[in-house]
């Protein structure tokens, strides 16, 4: 498996624990643990952006980039990470099969 792949499949199941364990077993959380919690998602795809939009190849910065308009437009519409991190998972597939 690719060593890509790998990493957001770690950090998807990492972001998806943080959200759904304290949901599912009610843990009483202290305020720290709340805002950690509220910040995780974000942080996650603040490093997956950072991470993957720079490179050296101009072509594939720009289908990065255009891949980033589904993205904000999704989330300007239903104010949802998750919503906005698929489209623009398929906007990037569809760009990549396209060139």
């Amino acid at each position: 498996m690719n060593e890509k792949v790998v990493a957001i499949v770690a950090v998807a199941i990492g972001t998806y624990l943080s959200r759904f364990l304290p949901l599912k077993f009610k843990f009483s959380t202290s305020k720290r643990m709340k805002n950690f919690l509220s910040l995780s998602s974000t942080s996650a795809i603040s490093a997956l952006f950072v991470t993957s939009i720079f490179t050296t190849n101009a072509g594939e910065m720009g289908l990065r980039v255009l891949a980033l308009i589904p993205l904000i437009l999704t989330f300007n519409r239903w104010k949802n990470f998750g919503i906005s991190i698929i489209a623009a998972i398929i906007s990037y597939y569809l760009l990549r099969l396209a060139v």
